[in-house]
């Protein structure tokens, strides 16, 4: 049996509980051989006095298994601060019963809180490193800085992109009306929603024909304040959460994807755009720049720069070609790199060579490798 621990589940409203909730449909889907648990710490209602108490349930739960031999593998996905020490736990429980552990990487803060950390508190996350048997990461980026910030203490460092389902074939966008701007993501400052706005109300997009969908849950009301007080609430609608369904047909409706974040792993939501062919306009923070080619299939503005992402903005409202140049070349690369199919065939490699075997593969040749690299 693998244990994926993951905080609220394949319930949790962010990225990370979307790659939970896509990989693990598509492994029940495609390879019902793999017997596999999910095991929420956080709770599913993101809701942190009751946190403690789901907590405590998760490792009573995990403890059992490990003490009746059910686990082969325990695959912890990790984000950053207090996720840090709720997974270490996790991991030091797996290691006293030496079962395998795949540490997965999600948190886009991660190297802040490591080179702000007292030296003790750095220590412990190096030994939480060291007790993986793998560390998955979303890009090179983070590869890079994992094997520079940990060394020898981590074993193994791989790359897996984070991946989603898509459409068969791209949405057709007829190109008339205002140019249906998307953000799809939480409502929060690191995600640069106030610089979207203030970008949108500069005096060269003002008076462009666009209109702004803004998707997500979070500081709802600080936001609609912002877009009122620039002039900009009769174009802007909020939609509070969506679902999954919800977020496809905003996805398929839309003309462009925009990610002004400060911070990132691999959001979700630009993946979901390539695949629905949107042109994007982002940052290029964390393992964006894996996903995204400037120019080709998006364009990139610095994070937090205002004036250029109303410029980046004024280029694609006004030019239907440059939109249709860069949606092409995000469907291109989405079907060539970041398909839940090949997420699937590179998973399943990391479980069987941690651990995880099961009948219908234990003499099959192996996968084709995932990039990796191994300390010395």
């Amino acid at each position: 049996m693998i244990y994926i621990v993951s905080p609220g589940g394949t319930r949790e409203k962010g990225g990370m509980g979307r790659i939970v909730d896509n990989f693990t449909s598509d492994l029940a889907r495609h390879n019902p051989e793999v017997r596999f648990e999910v095991v929420d710490t956080y709770g599913p209602d993101a809701n942190f006095r009751r946190m403690p108490f789901h907590f405590a349930l998760a490792m009573l739960k995990l403890c059992g298994c490990f003490l009746l031999g059910r686990a082969q593998l325990v695959h912890v996905h990790m984000a950053e601060y207090g996720s840090v020490v709720r997974k270490g736990a996790v991991v030091l429980l797996a290691a006293l019963f030496r079962v395998p552990v795949v540490l997965h990487l999600h948190a886009g803060r991660f190297p802040e809180q490591v080179q702000k950390s007292h030296p003790a508190l750095r220590w412990a996350i190096t030994r939480l490193i060291g007790l993986a048997s793998e560390i998955v990461v979303l890009g090179e980026y983070w590869r890079t800085f994992v094997m520079e910030t940990f060394g020898e203490h981590a074993r193994r460092v791989t790359v897996l992109h984070n991946a989603v389902p898509g459409p068969d074939r791209v949405p057709e966008r007829t190109g008339e009306g205002p140019v249906h701007i998307l953000f799809l993501g939480r409502l929060i400052k690191l995600k640069g929603i106030h610089v979207l706005l203030d970008a949108l109300a500069a005096e060269d997009c003002k008076g462009r024909p666009w209109r702004l969908t803004i998707a997500g849950d979070g500081d709802l009301e600080t936001y609609r304040a912002q877009a009122a007080a620039l002039g900009l609430a009769d174009r802007v609608t909020f939609t509070g959460w969506l679902d999954q369904p919800g977020c496809r047909r905003l996805l398929a409706e839309a003309d462009v994807l925009v990610q002004p974040s400060m911070y990132e792993g691999l959001p979700m939501a630009v993946l979901e755009a390539m695949a629905h062919g949107l042109a994007i306009v982002a940052t290029p923070v964390g393992s964006v720049p894996d996903a995204i080619e400037d120019g080709r299939s998006g364009l990139f503005v610095p994070p937090g720069d205002t004036a250029a992402l109303a410029n980046a903005l004024t280029r694609v409202i006004d030019d239907a070609e440059l939109r249709r140049t860069l949606s092409e070349g995000a469907r291109e690369r989405f079907m060539r790199s970041f398909d839940i199919a090949v997420y699937r065939e590179r998973l399943l490699e990391i479980y069987r060579r941690n651990g995880w075997t099961d009948a219908a593969h234990a003499h099959a040749a192996p996968l084709k490798s995932v990039t990796e690299r191994i300390a010395p």
